[in-house]
């Protein structure tokens, strides 16, 4: 979970549409970029899942030391964690959108 929270930190904080635009070769940065934010976004899932799985039994299984101070962490990790899915669904969408500029641009040269 970690990981996918830093990586998503240091894509956000750099301006995407910015460095496609710079970039020697666009639509190469483009697809680079969507590459890897579909890779995050997949591993989101994957790790909503987990955690999904997670509270299920901390609420079937109370009797585990801190149950419900468990439960809450764990609801607040899964929160974060949807809020950077659709985060990155919207970059996702920016980037085609990009790419497809990028792609009309070129044929009408």
């Amino acid at each position: 979970m970690a990981s996918i929270l830093n990586r998503y930190e240091n894509i956000m904080s750099t301006n995407v549409c910015g460095m496609i635009e710079f970039a020697e070769d666009p639509m190469k940065m483009a697809r680079h970029l969507s590459h890897h934010m579909e890779d995050d976004l997949s591993k989101t899932k994957r790790e909503g899942a987990e955690l999904i799985a997670e509270i299920e039994k901390l609420e079937d299984n109370k009797s585990v030391p801190n149950a419900e101070a468990l439960l809450v962490a764990k609801k607040a990790e899964l929160m974060k964690l949807h809020e950077i899915h659709e985060k990155l669904n919207d970059q996702i969408q920016q980037i085609t959108a990009i790419r497809a500029a990028i792609y009309e641009a070129a044929r009408k040269k």
